[in-house]
């Protein structure tokens, strides 16, 4: 069932060690011998050391799963603790499950952002010149043990040479249903998929909600339907999963519509004639094309005391600034629905300077919360 994932990532047998595997552990006795004292001793001999040793199994340093391995992680993902909404705003945490999306959705990988060519985590590994630099990223800007272990590398190649396509957290997905959901077994409708964040967050809560989900991407439905199936194989509730548009796709009987949408020209996800960078060439037709009929299709699906929230922010290309948030906002108006309330998302900053981070500024995205209030026209 994972041969298909562990093909994409060059996973051989002899590279699981376990249920849930890096396939460096025979390696973690000589990355043991890595220490900022040994780098300031000889800086690009080590750097050369660890190199090799990565280059020696040659495989992304992610986590990595076996069926069972998934079953038991989404087991205890589901019992994990995390931060709620208070006070108007998620808090930095909600990390658990992250690995498991990243292993399951390798099609996250051949994502990229408009113009710039696939720059993806497994490209960076695989360029010698920045795992490289991400090995020194180990060591100048990090301190303590395990420095150059795989999940550092992995957060150190993040840091290298551009942006990252990023996954919604599952614990900010199930914090937000269960604040926004106004029902106990709610259905709740993710109107673009993606890569499982949503998906595993909102089956994972305690209050028992149903997930409605559509994407338009062949292979991101194929992965979240192979998530679906570990979902249930856990004991989890199982998820519906549909391959359509939501310009097109009319939900039923549903409590919460909540997701993060597509931008028109921000990332490619694929070369199908339904993802939004190939159907739309500027924001208007966006708006008129994707936006308005999506918002429309939800305003008829939604049960009157639902809610409606979607996490969407400003942004630029490397030639123009995009000013969308305000325009959600009032599309959505125009459309019967009332904005009332927007939740602070938190996020981490980069470490290094000029960032802000010292001056303990704070970075966050907002979730847009609307209701329901007349007939969308």
């Amino acid at each position: 069932m994972l041969d298909k994932i562990y093909s994409f990532w060059n996973i051989k047998p002899e590279n699981i060690h376990g249920a849930e595997f890096t396939g460096y552990e025979p390696l973690y006795s000589e990355f043991d011998k890595f220490t900022n004292e040994t780098y300031e001793a000889d800086p690009q001999g080590t750097i050369e050391a660890v190199f090799e040793l990565y280059r020696s199994i040659n495989i992304v340093p992610i986590v990595y799963y076996t069926e069972q391995g998934i079953v038991d992680a989404i087991k205890k993902f589901r019992d994990s603790s995390y931060n709620n909404i208070q006070n108007g705003r998620i808090g930095l945490g909600n990390n658990r499950g992250q690995t498991i999306n990243r292993f399951m959705f390798p099609n996250m990988m051949t994502a990229e952002p408009k113009g710039r060519g696939s720059n993806s985590l497994k490209d960076r590994f695989y360029d010698d010149t920045k795992l490289r630099r991400a090995i020194r990223i180990c060591f100048e800007f990090r301190d303590g043990n395990s420095l150059v272990y795989p999940t550092a590398i992995r957060r150190s190649l993040e840091l290298v040479t551009g942006e990252n396509i990023q996954n919604f957290k599952p614990q900010n997905a199930r914090a937000i249903a269960e604040y926004c959901c106004p029902v106990l077994w709610g259905r709740v409708y993710d109107y673009s998929s993606g890569y499982g964040g949503r998906l595993l967050g909102v089956t994972s809560s305690n209050l028992q909600f149903d997930y409605v989900g559509v994407d338009p991407n062949t292979e991101t439905v194929e992965n979240l339907k192979l998530l679906n199936h570990f979902i249930i194989e856990s004991g989890g509730r199982e998820g519906e999963i549909h391959q359509s548009v939501s310009e097109e796709f009319v939900p039923e009987n549903i409590d919460c519509a909540f997701s993060s949408p597509p931008y028109f020209n921000l990332e490619k996800y694929s070369d199908e004639p339904t993802q939004c960078m190939n159907r739309y060439d500027s924001l208007d037709n966006w708006f008129e094309g994707y936006v308005a009929p999506t918002m429309r299709n939800i305003h008829k699906g939604l049960n009157e005391e639902g809610t409606f929230a979607t996490n969407i922010a400003d942004y630029k290309t490397p030639k123009e600034e995009f000013k969308v948030v305000d325009r959600w906002i009032e599309t959505a108006e125009k459309l019967g629905f009332k904005h009332v309330e927007t939740v602070k998302m938190m996020l981490n900053t980069r470490p290094g300077v000029g960032n802000g981070k010292q001056d303990g500024v704070e970075k966050f995205e907002g979730i847009y919360v609307f209701t329901k209030q007349k007939k969308s026209v």
